[in-house]
């Protein structure tokens, strides 16, 4: 049996290392770059205008009106003011036009028969209100960074680079599986000793909320039948690089996934960690390097032990930050054994611009309703028993997109 730090360091050291791919601009939320997006030309491309008003030559400025010569307009080459003394009217986003070097915008100026006058008391600087070629960045500019989530910004960003494509991490094709005769598929008629299958759902859950979409999950329920078991696994750990199995893994007589990985070649890197909940554990790899999770078949377990490790590991993989950070413990809490604890708590934002977190009682971790008001969990460490409200932990908020 082996400690939380022992076995987070593990699956993360033997975390998938995906390939690339080319992603339309429309389906890029939420991926995570792979390649640097560069700049394809300089920007401004040219001096733009940065106000609707009129343009003018600063030297002229001995004089407050302006004849007006014609208008430059956006997405058009630029106009020549002919005139020293004249002006022209420009758009917002318009090349200025050349002569120019200055823009008055239209609320501190009178226009009346072609005539620009700057009205009483206004002050104009030279060069204002004009938004400089290559002022932003310059041609071949690092302008988004491996590793980067895309969002509506960045994504804008590489469309205004004339690019219909980026590079990203691919997504891992992913099987959720359960097993247990018990199951019942949700929707389905259940009978007293029953229980309708709800792990496979909350583990999706989580995976959507990393953003790994339908189309590279699948779903699978096996009976608690060796040959059933090792027919599946074989077949699954051929087409799928990520493998996330509920229940099987513990001790009783119809717990076959740990036999039946180590006759399919894959390598055991550990099985049961000193935690509560969620200690009968298992975690391995393939023979072509295929992650195995073997999550306990208790649900509160199950999850836990899922955005413990199991989604650490996959952040690894796509270069994408997960979100754990601190709270403030708001009670008291004392567990005797020498385990870690993950402890379901309620989080609010506190006066002082903490996070308190109350923990939630339960019934164990079979108690699936207990988390049910919780935002996360927090970890308190195998090396204490007592836990002080004001001390601070780490938390691990259940995923959401």
């Amino acid at each position: 049996m082996i400690d939380v730090q022992t076995a987070e360091e593990l699956v993360l050291r033997h975390s998938l290392r995906l390939p690339n791919e080319l992603i339309d601009l429309e389906n890029l939320e939420g991926r995570v770059l792979s390649c640097p997006v560069k700049s394809t030309r300089k920007q401004p491309p040219f001096d733009r205008v940065a106000m609707d008003g009129i343009a003018i030559n600063y030297n002229s400025l001995s004089k407050n009106s302006f004849p007006i010569e014609g208008i430059q307009k956006a997405g058009r080459a630029a106009l020549t003011l002919e005139k020293t003394e004249a002006a022209l009217e420009v758009m917002t986003g318009a090349v200025l036009p050349i002569g120019t070097d200055t823009v008055i915008p239209y609320e501190k100026i009178s226009i009346e028969d072609g005539l620009a006058t700057i009205n009483e008391n206004v002050e104009v600087e030279k060069a204002q209100n004009i938004h400089f070629e290559a002022s932003d960045y310059s041609e071949g500019e690092v302008l988004l960074n491996i590793g980067q989530t895309l969002n509506s910004t960045s994504i804008a960003i590489i469309a205004s680079q004339g690019l219909t494509k980026a590079e990203v991490v691919s997504f891992p094709r992913i099987a959720i599986i359960s097993t247990g005769d018990e199951l019942i598929e949700p929707g389905k008629e259940c009978k007293p000793w029953q229980i309708w299958r709800s792990n496979a759902y909350g583990i999706k859950a989580e995976l959507k909320g990393l953003g790994v979409p339908d189309s590279n999950i699948e779903l699978f329920h096996l009976e608690d039948k060796r040959e059933v078991v090792f027919s599946a696994l074989t077949d699954i750990l051929e087409n799928f690089e990520t493998l996330i199995i509920s229940g099987g893994v513990s001790m009783g007589k119809f717990d076959f996934v740990q036999s039946v990985m180590a006759d399919l070649g894959v390598e055991t890197r550990f099985y049961k960690i000193k935690q509560k909940p969620g200690k009968p554990m298992f975690f391995g790899t393939g023979k072509s390097e295929q992650t195995v999770f073997a999550l306990p078949g208790n649900p509160v377990s199950a999850l836990v032990c899922m955005r413990r490790y199991v989604i650490p590991s996959l952040c690894k993989s796509l270069n994408k930050e997960k979100s754990s950070y601190n709270v403030v413990l708001s009670e008291d809490v004392t567990f005797k054994k020498d385990f870690a604890l993950f402890k379901a708590v309620t989080t609010m934002s506190a006066d002082d611009g903490f996070v308190l977190a109350t923990p939630l009682n339960s019934n164990g971790s079979g108690d699936f309703s207990s988390l049910g008001e919780s935002q996360g969990f927090i970890e308190l460490p195998a090396s204490r028993t007592e836990f002080k409200a004001g001390e601070v932990f780490k938390f691990f908020p259940w995923s959401s997109k």
